[in-house]
């Protein structure tokens, strides 16, 4: 395998290291993870450092987590608290690296539903955590592998921020579509309402990276582009122009929110929709689910098939380790045992994985399907997931198998030969793109 590296601090620093660290806690003990969410208003700012959801329980809990690495106060803890009564959130989390000689702040705080938690020792951070019953770990070295996975997308978003401010119209689409999926939805009333939106957004940029692309390659940005001749789309399934990466990674952002959506509409409404009808009095009529009834049949008929499947309020958790974790892909030859680890880290029975892994084209329908194979290897992916994610799958099969240049995959079929060089390159891609933009 590749001699080179991107090493992680074993202490992170503070901001968005610290931020990081904690969200890959929570992501590696199975929780699905929302980072960085801001609501923007002409006169005020909300920023959320992270939001996560626990869908292991009979009923899915949410938790508002604030990160301070430096100095801190109970103004900082009743603003958290404020936020979570804002939100509607029960349950808070204050992470801290030291205690400033508050170490009452625990106590006063957990009868307002927030957990202060010090991490002065990252040794044994991780144990802490568990201690303080916020999960637990499958493989204690996931947590690693989502640091390096966060570190992937923050630099994903800095690079469309900064060729945005260049004037490229593909990158100012590509960040304001970031902004709608990322942040405009969290703060929906209801989980039809950030459905509208999300589909409102997705049917705006259904085109967004070949648009970008054919832009690069020296014509205009066209967000619904139909070309299929582009140079610089070409060279990005190679894993080149990381801006146009990115973009493929907001495009998959949007298909899992809408899909995350859709587990929150189906707890909240486990029979359906409500219909239309008349009120007790028969003098008005209700509009209930109005919102939900508008949005595409191809979404009701996802909804029909979800609702079909026993673990369904898994599937959102499973989706964004397969994408971000797993990089979107398994290894054909190896499908048994992946589909083991698949199942011990999103809590999905083993047998059920090839039904979770059919959510996109429940949902979003395509001509062949989402899933293919990469050439002559054992890999099997989903479409259009960055090279540069696909590295951190990689990497996480070189350590779940102990690759190595002289231990590769076992020649289980003719095409095993292959496979390793295509980890290789996978892993490549995702080192050269940290290295470039550390």
């Amino acid at each position: 395998m590749s001699g080179r590296s991107v090493e992680l601090p074993d202490i992170p620093g503070a901001g968005d290291e610290l931020e990081d660290y904690v969200a890959a806690l929570f992501q590696a003990s199975g929780h699905y993870v929302e980072k960085q969410i801001v609501e923007s208003d002409p006169a005020d700012l909300l920023e959320l450092d992270i939001v996560t959801t626990n869908y292991a329980q009979e009923e899915a809990v949410r938790r508002l987590i604030e990160v301070k690495g430096g100095g801190w106060g109970y103004t900082d803890l009743f603003k958290v608290v404020g936020w979570m009564q804002y939100l509607k959130i029960q349950h808070g989390a204050f992470f801290i690296t030291r205690w400033d000689d508050r170490g009452t702040a625990p106590s006063r705080m957990e009868p307002l539903g927030l957990n202060v938690v010090c991490f002065d020792d990252f040794e044994t951070a991780p144990g802490h955590f568990e201690e303080k019953g916020f999960g637990a770990f499958a493989e204690p070295g996931l947590i690693g592998l989502w640091r390096h996975s966060y570190g992937v997308e923050r630099k994903f978003v800095k690079l469309i921020h900064k060729r945005a401010k260049k004037g490229e119209e593909g990158a100012r689409s590509a960040k304001t579509y970031h902004r709608q999926i990322n942040n405009g939805t969290f703060f929906a009333r209801a989980p039809e309402e950030s459905l509208a939106m999300l589909y409102q957004a997705y049917g705006e940029h259904p085109k967004l990276t070949r648009g970008y692309a054919d832009e690069l390659d020296g014509g205009t940005f066209d967000p619904q582009s139909e070309s299929v001749s582009s140079a610089s789309y070409k060279a990005m399934l190679e894993g080149k122009h990381p801006e146009l990466q990115a973009c493929t990674y907001f495009e998959h952002r949007a298909r899992l929110s809408i899909l995350k959506a859709a587990v929150d509409y189906a707890l909240a409404h486990p029979y359906g929709a409500p219909e239309f009808g008349m009120s007790e009095d028969g003098k008005v009529w209700i509009f209930q689910g109005l919102t939900y009834h508008a949005l595409p049949a191809t979404f009701h008929s996802g909804m029909t098939w979800l609702r079909a499947q026993p673990n369904f309020r898994r599937y959102a958790t499973f989706w964004q380790q397969l994408l971000w974790g797993w990089g979107g892909f398994y290894l054909d030859d190896r499908e048994e045992r992946e589909f083991e680890w698949m199942s011990k880290y999103s809590g999905i029975p083993a047998d059920e994985i090839p039904t979770a892994l059919e959510a996109f084209d429940r949902f979003f329908p395509i001509s062949g399907g989402w899933f293919i194979s990469a050439g002559a290897t054992d890999v099997r992916m989903v479409k259009m997931v960055p090279l540069i994610f696909q590295g951190i799958g990689a990497h996480h099969r070189r350590v779940q198998y102990s690759l190595n240049k002289e231990s590769g995959l076992s020649a289980l079929n003719p095409s095993s030969r292959y496979t390793l060089s295509d980890l290789v390159k996978r892993i490549n891609c995702t080192v050269d793109f940290l290295l470039a933009s550390s």
